[in-house]
């Protein structure tokens, strides 16, 4: 049967109306999601940063091994702990070298400028000792392995940054499964940003940036 011009046209029409019924209703939807968003924003916010923060209650171990990065915050932060008695020797980690010491021709290493920023915080130089083992999390965890199966320890205590300390646990452990000791993760508060309004500072935002970016990368390489 063919169908009129003026029987395709009211099709048409109807069409038309019906997509017209239907518009304001996703838009008024899409535009309560973005009000709720926008009232709740701070929340999210801290919601985000909240999550990727996951430490240990304990500080109590064999050892401290004090990750690689951050070395001025970490470093310090590890003088406090071992000031505190919890472990009796801190080993910081890392092999790379910052690309400010690269250029100035200084290849000092990440263990080396955290050992220096806890000796300088007040450690005991003989309690904190340079491992510069390392690139990446993933290959200081396998370093620390090695290093705390040597030694004989039980218990290790990370150290790393407070936005690190969810992706670091789940590192640690998925390369200590089995093997019988046991790791604690603590973090040390950064001093460039606010790990509670981490989204106010540029160096807040591309932290938890990177870090949603890293643990995806994980989940999917490792």
């Amino acid at each position: 049967m063919v169908q009129s011009e003026s029987d395709a046209a009211g099709i048409g029409t109807h069409r038309k109306r019906g997509f017209g019924k239907r518009l304001p209703r996703w838009s008024l939807a899409f535009g309560v999601l973005l009000i709720t968003i926008w009232i709740f924003r701070i929340t999210i916010l801290q919601g985000m940063g909240s999550f990727l923060i996951k430490t240990d209650a304990s500080c109590t171990a064999d050892a401290l091994y004090v990750l690689g990065g951050a070395s001025f915050d970490r470093g310090a932060y590890s003088s406090r702990l071992l000031k505190d008695g919890g472990v009796p020797v801190a080993y910081c980690t890392g092999e790379n070298v910052p690309q400010s010491y690269k250029a100035e021709g200084r290849l000092v290493t990440e263990a080396e400028l955290s050992r220096a920023a806890a000796i300088r915080a007040g450690a005991d130089p003989a309690k904190v000792l340079p491992f510069p083992y390392g690139t990446s999390t993933w290959e200081e965890a396998s370093g620390v392995l090695h290093h705390a199966k040597d030694k004989g320890f039980d218990t290790v205590l990370v150290l790393t940054t407070d936005l690190h300390t969810r992706r670091v646990g789940k590192v640690f452990c998925q390369r200590f499964a089995g093997s019988g000791i046991t790791v604690l993760v603590h973090a040390a508060p950064s001093s460039q940003y606010d790990a509670a309004h981490w989204w106010t500072s540029e160096e807040g935002l591309l932290m938890v940036n990177n870090e949603y970016v890293k643990s995806l990368y994980y989940a999917i390489t490792y």
